[in-house]
């Protein structure tokens, strides 16, 4: 078994590791990746933070097109999968009306089609949210710490502000 590879930005020698448990369908997963990409960019850049993102291919009917849209990403390139999840979550009532819709704007706007790492990938990372008792998305963990936020009711502001403060609090 090869190993598996996730979206990863930053250093591996940051003080500290963020792990985002998302899904691209998922419309609190959108508030909370904005607010994650917005406040961890400058973390990131300055070796503070590691952010892994691990894409949840959960089985609930509108989930499942957001492991469509995942199983055709380049985890390999980074910096371009991460624009077309920043895109994928800008457009999200769009595509994710039917599975046909996201096959398409995954093959015909990305030019991009299903990764062979894709199964492995979600298998892991299946495995991994069952042993550390994840069943709901998002669900993220700094310094393997659960983060406390209310993804059904936080805006993307309230959001950047706990995760900020949780950071400087593991970065102590």
């Amino acid at each position: 078994m090869t190993e598996v590879k996730h979206l990863t930005l930053g250093s591996p020698n940051a003080p500290v590791k963020v792990e985002s448990f998302i899904n691209l369908a998922c419309p609190y997963c959108k508030n909370y990746f904005k607010a994650a990409d917005q406040s961890l960019k400058p973390l990131i850049d300055q070796g503070k933070v590691q952010h892994v993102i691990k894409h949840f291919d959960k089985t609930k009917n509108g989930l499942l097109k957001g492991t469509v849209a995942n199983i055709h990403l380049d985890y390999q390139n980074t910096d371009e999968t991460l624009e077309i999840i920043r895109k994928l979550y800008d457009t999200q009532k769009e595509w994710t009306v039917d599975f046909a819709t996201i096959e398409e704007k995954m093959q015909k706007q990305f030019n991009l089609s299903p990764q062979k790492e894709a199964d492995e990938r979600s298998i892991a990372i299946t495995e991994e949210a069952v042993s550390r008792g994840i069943k709901g998305i998002p669900t993220v963990f700094i310094n393997d710490k659960k983060f406390e936020f209310n993804p059904l009711e936080d805006e993307q502001s309230t959001i950047e502000t706990k995760l900020t403060q949780q950071i400087n609090e593991a970065n102590k």
